[in-house]
């Protein structure tokens, strides 16, 4: 009698259907442990899973203060991003052990490669040119993050803060693979022991999961989970968007301070020079964003941009024609007389270390910029340029930031010869006594 009750509910069903009963089950209950760190910021951030994969949906704005603690600015700033629907953050509900797990020594050096509970997401701690750690290099604000060529926020190293909502016994994000990221000890507060080279290892209970270190990594180096990439990040994932155009270094520029006084209107405070100056800025509601800079005696310059096509980057928008007579790409009052390329950048073209810059040295920068970037072709694509590794030299960033203004037959692709030509008039102005290479006098501000 016993072995009939069991029976019955499968020759009823079916054996498929109790075993997707089953399945469902687990998947819920699995889901909803998943879930437990991103509840704790349910006002910002929303969760779903379909069984196979996990969903975090958020708009990319921190509750804790951003941007202030950088020494080294891009100009980017934060703005909301439409991390929602098909364009929601997702990793596997269940993790599978990678049979080659790789490493991000030398990997997705583009995009997100964790999900931070609060729903900001988190990029290799090494930057897009493959070797400048962010982190040590100045460019994270107090709490790791900064934001992006999208004006999108994001964390380079484990979110740590956000410890104070959740404590130590849940994860402070997910890495892309699925695998739990917790902090700097166990979730029972005891001491982390044997982490492998992406920061991970197995324990009772938890399984494989990694941890933050205050060293690199940082947080997963690596995956120790299945992942697809494709140029360079972890595929599929979301894109950002902003309605400006990319932003170029300020040096010597600190940030001070950065202040919300309600969604959608920012203020950021920075100095240079001894001198303070302010970015005030706001999303409205017609799609556009107004900027406001104000000088350190209170001038005032104003831009306004507008989100055009899909929304995405890489989709087709593009910027409004900056109001206040400053040039594109350029974010905040002129910080006053700038210094030549040239002599910003002659310790990275002095190739040989003698104090010199010399034709030769610049030629050979520029064959080997183009080269990084045409892969074999006969020109580089100016469109496809933006979402290419940085050549690790001084042109491969020149060849980034003047794109436009590279091509010069304006045919949507540079040569290596325009790139030569443009450089060596750029060279030529900076050559006072016209002896083929740059020293002394010409190489100072």
């Amino acid at each position: 009698m016993m072995k009939t009750n069991l029976l019955f509910p499968i020759g009823l069903f079916g054996l498929a259907g109790a075993v997707a009963a089953i399945q469902s089950n687990a998947g819920e209950s699995r889901a909803n442990e998943v879930s437990k760190p991103f509840a704790k910021f349910s006002s910002k951030v929303k969760t779903r899973s379909d069984g196979k994969n996990f969903y975090v949906e958020s708009n990319g704005i921190p509750d804790h203060r951003m941007m202030a603690g950088i020494t080294a600015w891009q100009q980017q700033v934060p703005l909301p991003q439409n991390y929602t629907g098909s364009n929601a953050w997702q990793f596997p509900l269940y993790p599978v052990e990678a049979k080659e797990p790789i490493s991000a020594k030398d990997h997705f050096f583009r995009g997100a490669i964790a999900i931070a509970a609060n729903g900001i997401p988190i990029f290799n701690p090494i930057k897009n040119d493959g070797r400048t750690d962010t982190f040590l290099a100045g460019e994270l604000d107090e709490f790791g993050g900064h934001s992006g060529r999208g004006d999108d926020y994001h964390y380079h190293i484990a979110p740590l803060v956000l410890q104070k909502e959740l404590g130590t016994s849940l994860p402070v994000a997910y890495a892309l693979d699925g695998y739990a990221i917790y902090g700097l000890t166990e979730p029972d507060g005891t001491s982390v022991k044997s982490l492998d080279s992406f920061n991970g290892h197995s324990t009772n209970g938890l399984g494989y999961h990694y941890h933050a270190t205050k060293k690199y990594p940082y947080i997963n180096g690596g995956f120790h989970g299945q992942v697809s990439e494709v140029d360079g990040q972890v595929d599929p994932q979301p894109r950002a968007e902003s309605p400006r155009p990319a932003t170029a270094p300020l040096r010597g520029a600190k940030i001070t301070d950065f202040t919300s006084s309600k969604p959608g209107t920012y203020s950021l405070t920075y100095s240079l020079d001894g001198e303070v100056y302010k970015v005030n800025y706001a999303v409205n509601g017609d799609r556009t964003v107004s900027f406001e800079f104000v000088d350190p005696k209170g001038g005032k310059t104003t831009e306004s941009y507008r989100y055009r096509g899909g929304g995405r980057r890489g989709g087709g928008d593009q910027p409004e024609r900056p109001q206040g007579g400053r040039p594109q790409g350029q974010l905040g009052p002129p910080p006053g007389p700038r210094k030549p390329w040239f002599v910003d950048h002659a310790k990275e073209l002095d190739a040989n270390k003698d104090g010199e810059v010399s034709k030769e040295e610049v030629i050979s920068q520029c064959k080997e910029a183009f080269k990084g970037y045409a892969n074999g072709e006969s020109s580089i694509d100016v469109t496809k340029l933006p979402d290419l590794p940085t050549v690790r030299n001084a042109i491969g960033g020149f060849i980034k930031v003047h794109s436009k203004e590279l091509d010069r037959n304006s045919d949507g692709k540079i040569t290596e010869q325009e790139i030569i030509e443009s450089m060596m008039r750029m060279f030529d102005k900076q050559d006072k006594n016209h002896d083929g290479k740059l020293s002394g006098s010409e190489l100072e501000g």
